[in-house]
């Protein structure tokens, strides 16, 4: 079985008392989830997800929610190949204007946990989506 990793951020805001999740769709597939991809040469993996994060979405870091990331895990086919994918999402604050990336980005929106969840494709991501919002400090 192949192995792929990639890094990501489940980018988060603060807006009226309460916390906003943006979520990305991709091109290629077309489902909802969140920025990520692979690390380039000599990139930690805290970089990579940052870096994807920047290029996809043209937002930054304003504060880490939690130092260690979460991961994801799971297997899809590829060009009749079994993959077993790892993803380690780093929690954060984020701003700034947004620019979705053409070629690779559809659509984006900041969406309320309830309505992030429902959005998520992957059965995954709702998960980490619904551990976040239990730990997350209150506004």
């Amino acid at each position: 079985m192949q192995k792929d990793e990639s890094f990501g951020v489940i980018p988060l805001r603060r807006s009226k008392g309460f916390w906003e999740v943006f979520l990305i769709q991709h091109n290629r597939s077309g489902y909802w989830g969140f920025p990520k991809g692979h690390a380039e040469a000599n990139e930690t993996p805290e970089q990579a997800a940052f870096r994807e994060l920047k290029e996809e979405t043209n937002l930054e870091l304003v504060s880490l929610i939690q130092t260690e990331p979460l991961k994801e895990q799971y297997t899809f086919i590829l060009d009749r190949r079994r993959v077993f994918k790892q993803v380690l999402y780093y929690i954060a604050e984020v701003g700034g204007d947004i620019i979705l990336q053409k070629g690779e980005i559809h659509d984006g929106g900041w969406f309320p946990f309830p309505e992030a969840i429902a959005r998520v494709t992957h059965q995954e991501g709702k998960t980490l989506l619904l551990q976040i919002e239990k730990n997350l400090p209150k506004i």
